[in-house]
Formats: structure tokens, C-alpha cells, sequence
């Protein structure tokens, strides 16, 4: 189960500036009183079923993949699509409002945690691999499942990708299950989309998608550091550790069954929740980047932290200013009962319609005009579209999906799986659970589910 979100907040969309829900979940990394070893900014992004059926961040299935990926020290964002359990706006026809929706979703993730780094200063006293060797205990068990075996030394299922050199950059790990995991895979490659923030205009909603993150990167930055400083008195003088995990947007501390809650301050907690107020205020009018973002000078304990966001102290006057040192990640994709066939059609409004197809006929048919070629001549220019599939065979992907699927045939999924993974070179890979239906309602299946998030998990940070 997923803990309380240590951020819930909105973001415009980039398709019409609808405010769209989202949940950001910090790794155990990250939390004030933790000795694992530091965050290696990896993140993950993972969307819901179709929301007219019921689908939401609050899908169990969401929360099973989401919960996993925390597990294992992933920064992990949900969100809400428009219309989604009461969200703004409603599902579109084309699902081309929602892939803006989750791109705007990537913008925010991206700049949020290129900012995000509230213990400079760090010292460590376990390692990333021994807690995972201690606390991911998947032998034996995941490979009789689902014929995976964990990644150490090498993972026998991924032997004929070895991961590349890129593998030093951090993970954004982007995923979806359902018509979630459709949206994904129409996605564009990352860096089309980080392009889009690159030097947005003042007042557009990316402009406001990136002042936000840093706004709210730079809140937790310094509310994160305060709880370190505070555990680090407390355990001095001897007190019990206690956790500090913070949620803004109904302050709430995060913390284990058999840890006693710890309130916050009432000075700390204003601050937060005044902090929140003003960028919504700011941000509806135009901001400028100047007006949101304070970026301390000197050398001080935070001057290596703020440096990482310390463009828009600079910022022109009609445009954000690009960032100097952006992050750069390394994309992965992760697709949970994928929609293949006419379901994928129906939703997506992509079969052509008598008419269209009609229309297309006649005007092929009209006599070129002169000096210019018709477009049934074989010398006419063919437009080069570019398949969004080519990114998953590019970059380490997982599918998982069920032999019971009611929505769409194994047999769609078999061919499916098995044209990605024969692309040379190709990174794809395919999990087919025995018994599974599309809703991974049974215990044992779902435990399967996890296991396989787990392992790709361990693949993709195994040599990061």
C-alpha cells in the first residue's frame, strides 16, 4: 500500500491549462531521518485505467506498481487524467488531451527533481545495494513465477541488452496501466517533450509547470534540511528517532505503523501552506519567474542546493530562461495490460470512418495541379511519421500482461510482445502471468505483478 503522498498538488495541462491532480511520493531516501543511501534522482510517472470506467491514482492495480517502485528508491508521481474521480474537464475522444496531460505531468517531474536536493552534505551509513540485498528478498520465487530471475550479477533475461553507458544518468521510469499504459506508449521520445520547457513564454502553462516544481523543490528543500537538522539534534541528546516525512497540501507527517506520530510546527506549517497560496495566486496572473523563486548568494550550507535552480533569479522578462545543467535522464517504460487491437481503436479514434476514407479517394483522384505532383505519384515526398513504438524497442521497456486479458485477446499480445522483441537490438521485453485478467484481482497474480516491477526495477538500477 502507498503511504500518504508528501506532495498533492495540480498542474496545467499543456493542452488547455486544465488543472490536473497529482501525487508525488518520496523515497525512503529521502525522508530526514533515514540512513540509506543518498537518492540518485531516479523518478517514475505512472498512469491510470480509462477514467469514464472508474479509473484513477486511487486504482488499486496503481498502487500496487507505484508502491513497488518507492520500494526501491524511486521518486514516484501519480496523477489524475481529466474527468478522472472528479478531476477538472472530461475524458477526450482522441486521447490526444491526455498525452498533454502527461507530458505536462513529465515537465513538472523532471524540473521537480533536478531541484530537489535537500541534503548536500549527506553522510551515508548503508548502501544502496545492502538494503536492497536485505530488503528485496525475490529468489527463487519470482523465477518460478514468471521466469525472471533478479538482476545480480547479470539479469539472464535482459542478456541480449546490456545496459549502455547512458546507464549513469537517472532513471525516469514512465508507465501506465490500462488505457494508462496506452497514453504512454503514444508518448513522444523525452527530449521532444523537456523541449517544450525548455524556454517557455511567462504565463503559459509550461512556464507555470516549471515555476511550480521549483517552488515547491525549493520548499521541500528547505522544510526537508530543518527536519534533518532537528533528528540530528534529537539523536545527540539521545531522543527516540522519530520520522519527519512531510505532505503539503493537508499537512500530514508520513510514518510507519509502530512509529509514534510528530506534528509539525505551527511556524513551519504556515510557512508551507503560505508558500503553496502565493504560487497558485502568482502563477493565475502571469508570473514572472523573478516574482517566485529566491535564490540565496554566498557560500552558505545552501548555496550548492539552490544553485541547481538558480536560473529564474535571471529571468527575461517574456520567456524562462533555459536551464543551465539540466538534468538528463535516462527514459525507460513500463506498460502493465497494454490495449491492443480494437479496443486500442476504438479508444484512440483511430479507425478510419467511411467518410474519411471516401474523402481521401476523391482527392487522391483530382487531377494534380500544374508543375506539381499528385500524391498517388510514385515520385510524390512521403511524410516520415514517426512510429512512437520505435521508443520502446530504444529503451529498456516491460510489459506485463495477463493470459485471461477480457479486453484483449493473448493471442494480440503474444504477436505483440514477440514483433518488439524480434526488432534488432531491441530492449523490449514481455511478462505473460498465467491466469491473470485484466484487473489482477486474485492475491497470488497481483503478487506476481509486484515481483515483475521489482526485478525490472532492479535491472534498471543495477549499474546506476
Amino acid at each position: 500500500m502507498l503511504p500518504e503522498p508528501n506532495i498533492t498538488f495540480t498542474v496545467p495541462s499543456l493542452h488547455d491549462a486544465l488543472d490536473i491532480d497529482c501525487r508525488v511520493y518520496h523515497p525512503e531516501s529521502l525522508a530526514p531521518t533515514s540512513d540509506t543511501a543518498q537518492w540518485k534522482k531516479h523518478a517514475a510517472i505512472f498512469a491510470h485505467p480509462y477514467a469514464p470506467l472508474g479509473g484513477s491514482f486511487d486504482d488499486p492495480v496503481v498502487g500496487i506498481v507505484a508502491s513497488a517502485l518507492l520500494r526501491m528508491g524511486f521518486l514516484v508521481t501519480t496523477f489524475n487524467f481529466r474527468g478522472a474521480h472528479g478531476s477538472a474537464g472530461k475524458t477526450s475522444w482522441t486521447g490526444k488531451a491526455e498525452q498533454a496531460d502527461y507530458k505536462s505531468v513529465i515537465g513538472f517531474v523532471t524540473h521537480y527533481v533536478h531541484c530537489l536536493n535537500p541534503y548536500p552534505h549527506i553522510t551515508l551509513r548503508r548502501s544502496h545495494s545492502e538494503v536492497r540485498e536485505n530488503e528485496v528478498e525475490l529468489e527463487g520465487r519470482v523465477a518460478a513465477k514468471i521466469q525472471l530471475q533478479p538482476p545480480t550479477p547479470e539479469p539472464t533475461w535482459m542478456e541480449a541488452t546490456p545496459l549502455s553507458a547512458a546507464s549513469t544518468k537517472p532513471v525516469l521510469l514512465m508507465g501506465g496501466y490500462s488505457y494508462g499504459s496506452m497514453i504512454t506508449a503514444q508518448l513522444p521520445e523525452i527530449e521532444p517533450v523537456m523541449a517544450l520547457f525548455e524556454t517557455p513564454e511567462n504565463g503559459t502553462p509550461a512556464a507555470e509547470i516549471r515555476l511550480r516544481a521549483e517552488h515547491l523543490a525549493e520548499k521541500q528543500n528547505t522544510t526537508l534540511a530543518d527536519l534533518r537538522a532537528d533528528f540530528v539534534d534529537r539523536q545527540h541528546a539521545g531522543s527516540p528517532r522519530r520520522t519527519g516525512g512531510l505532505r503539503v497540501g493537508g499537512i500530514e507527517d508520513i510514518r510507519r505503523p509502530h512509529e509514534p506520530r510528530r506534528s509539525l510546527s505551527v511556524e513551519l506549517e504556515e510557512r508551507i501552506r503560505h508558500g503553496i497560496e502565493e504560487l497558485m495566486a502568482k502563477t493565475k496572473k502571469g508570473p514572472k519567474a523573478s516574482q517566485l523563486t529566491e535564490i540565496r548568494d554566498g557560500d552558505g550550507p545552501n548555496s550548492t542546493r539552490d544553485a541547481a535552480c538558480s536560473t529564474s533569479k535571471h529571468a527575461a522578462t517574456d520567456h524562462l530562461p533555459s536551464i543551465i545543467g539540466r538534468t538528463q535522464y535516462r527514459p525507460a517504460y513500463l506498460l502493465v495490460s497494454p490495449l491492443q487491437g480494437i479496443v486500442t481503436n476504438f479508444i484512440a479514434m483511430s479507425v478510419p470512418t467511411p467518410i474519411s476514407s471516401l474523402a481521401r479517394k476523391t482527392w487522391n483522384r483530382l487531377p494534380a495541379k500544374p508543375g506539381k505532383k499528385s500524391a498517388t505519384s510514385p515520385e510524390a515526398p512521403k511524410p516520415i511519421v514517426d512510429n512512437p513504438e520505435n521508443k520502446l524497442t530504444q529503451h529498456d521497456t516491460l510489459v506485463v500482461y495477463g493470459d485471461n486479458d477480457v479486453f484483449t485477446p493473448v493471442r494480440k499480445l503474444r504477436t505483440w510482445t514477440a514483433r518488439l522483441q524480434a526488432v534488432p537490438n531491441s530492449k523490449f521485453r514481455g511478462v505473460e502471468v498465467y491466469s491473470a485478467t485484466h484487473f489482477w484481482a486474485q492475491a497470488k497474480v497481483a503478487q506476481t505483478l509486484r515481483d515483475a516491477v521489482i526485478v525490472f526495477a532492479q535491472s534498471l538500477l543495477a549499474e546506476t
